[in-house]
C-alpha cells in the first residue's frame, strides 16, 4: 500500500501505514548506524533505530487487537 494519509483512510490502512514508516525510519536508523565510525554517534542511531522497533511493534499490537480480532 503507497497511500497518502487523508481523512478518509480506514483505521486499518492508517496502521499499516504507520508500521510501514517506522520499518523505513528504523532502516534508515540502521543504515546510519553502519556509515558511522564514531561510536558515540553509532550509539546514538541504533538507540533511535530500537526507538522506531518499539513503535513498529505497539502498531502491530494495535493491529492485532483492532484488525484481526474484527474478522
Amino acid at each position: 500500500m503507497d497511500a497518502e494519509p487523508g481523512p478518509d483512510m480506514s483505521y486499518q490502512d492508517a496502521l499499516v501505514l504507520a508500521m510501514k514508516n517506522e520499518k523505513a525510519a528504523f532502516r534508515l536508523y540502521m543504515d546510519l548506524a553502519d556509515e558511522v565510525q564514531n561510536k558515540g554517534q553509532k550509539a546514538i542511531f541504533l538507540a533511535l533505530a530500537q526507538e522506531e522497533a518499539r513503535h513498529k511493534l505497539r502498531f502491530e499490537i494495535e493491529y492485532d487487537e483492532a484488525v484481526l480480532t474484527e474478522n
